[in-house]
């Protein structure tokens, strides 16, 4: 039984030696707007020589990521946080749980390092298995950088084969692991997080091998959606045209803002570091081929519109800037697959997609070039 159990609820067993409180509290981690994490506290229950029993009778819609529990020493009045014993690895600690539709045990002694014993969840028997996963590119990107500044075409094609590589053996591990645990609503999360690395069709694929109570989670039914959409968001496709405002209020359609050679789309926030760092890279894009023909627009996912405002004031972006504010930014992601920013699309004079969700620059600037030397 995993996310597609039928439990009304969740029930806590906590039975830990040298917890020296009356009261512990159970939080889950949330989202602000603007997409600052906080773990509020969203239960508590006595606890009497080390014994208590956190319940609910309300079923929840699905798992709830990182979840802890905790209490304050009342002779020292620190704060103490329950850790687990990583039994899948034998190694290390989780300072968090995944809360599930379950019945959960939660035994050990505080005073031991090895961290407490929970058992009963099998979303956290997941997570401490596998955890979040990605490809291992990252040495091989720096590799492919530090080529491209060199010139070093053989050097470059030797990394890229290595990352094309790593990219496809992840892409089988998801798919073995999704073969393996359909009911899993960890492996999808894993799959959603790495969609973007999917074709549309190893999306659907992936996708169609889940079970259907968990595709109707609220995650599933995002990762269903992600996969229906991108199936209109690939080379060659009519970008989905937008109407948003721009800083004055004025509505701002795709055909308004598009160039004569090519139209550059990037999403990004006003609270998104990595979006903020490369404006000045996009300004040595606008200036290079905005002579060219080659139009660019921003369009905010921000749920703030003083922050958006502010942070246009201090970049002093020179292009089309636009939002859906005070409308909801989540609509724009949703739209456009944004799962994670900034994401930039190139398109062509028609419209049509010749770069996908990319945020490297120099990348950006190749198929730039590559779509001008069409003639």
């Amino acid at each position: 039984m995993s996310v597609a159990q039928s439990l009304t609820g969740y029930e806590i067993e906590v039975n830990v030696s040298h917890v020296n409180t009356k009261k512990i509290f159970l939080t889950t981690m949330k989202r602000t707007p603007a997409q600052n994490l906080y773990w509020p506290v969203i239960d508590s229950t006595s606890i009497i020589d080390g014994k208590g029993i956190f319940k609910r009778d309300s079923v929840l819609a699905e798992p709830s990521w990182s979840s802890g529990i905790y209490y304050v020493d009342t002779l020292s009045g620190k704060r103490m946080d329950f850790s687990f014993h990583n039994k899948a690895q034998n190694m290390g600690k989780h300072g968090n749980f995944i809360l599930e539709n379950a019945r959960i045990k939660i035994y050990g002694d505080m005073k031991d390092a090895s961290g407490l014993t929970i058992t009963g969840s099998n979303e956290t028997d997941m997570n401490m298995r596998y955890g979040l996963l990605q490809p291992n590119t990252s040495k091989i990107n720096k590799l492919i950088d530090a080529a491209k500044k060199k010139g070093d075409n053989k050097g470059l094609s030797v990394a890229l084969s290595a990352k094309n590589d790593s990219v496809r053996s992840f892409k089988q591990l998801l798919n073995k692991l999704t073969e393996q645990h359909p009911t899993s609503w960890m492996i999808l999360i894993n799959v959603y997080q790495n969609a973007s690395l999917l074709t549309p069709s190893e999306l659907a694929e992936i996708t169609g091998k889940f079970d259907k109570t968990l595709l109707a989670t609220p995650k599933g039914k995002s990762l269903v959606n992600f996969t229906q959409r991108s199936k209109s968001l690939v080379i060659g496709a009519k970008f989905p045209t937008f109407n948003y405002v721009n800083s004055d209020g004025k509505r701002t359609t795709l055909d308004n803002v598009k160039g004569k050679r090519g139209t550059l789309i990037i999403f990004w926030a006003s609270w998104c570091g990595p979006c903020r760092r490369e404006i000045p890279e996009l300004k040595k894009i606008y200036k290079s081929y905005t002579p060219k023909g080659i139009n660019m627009v921003s369009i905010s996912t921000d749920h703030d519109i003083v922050a958006w405002r502010q942070a246009m004031k201090e970049e002093s972006m020179a292009w089309t800037n636009l939002s859906n504010l005070p409308g909801d930014g989540k609509i724009i992601n949703s739209t456009y697959n944004i799962y994670a920013i900034p994401s930039v699309f190139l398109l062509d004079a028609e419209n049509k997609i010749v770069m996908p969700d990319e945020y490297d620059i120099p990348t950006i600037r190749e198929y730039i070039e590559k779509l001008l030397s069409r003639g």
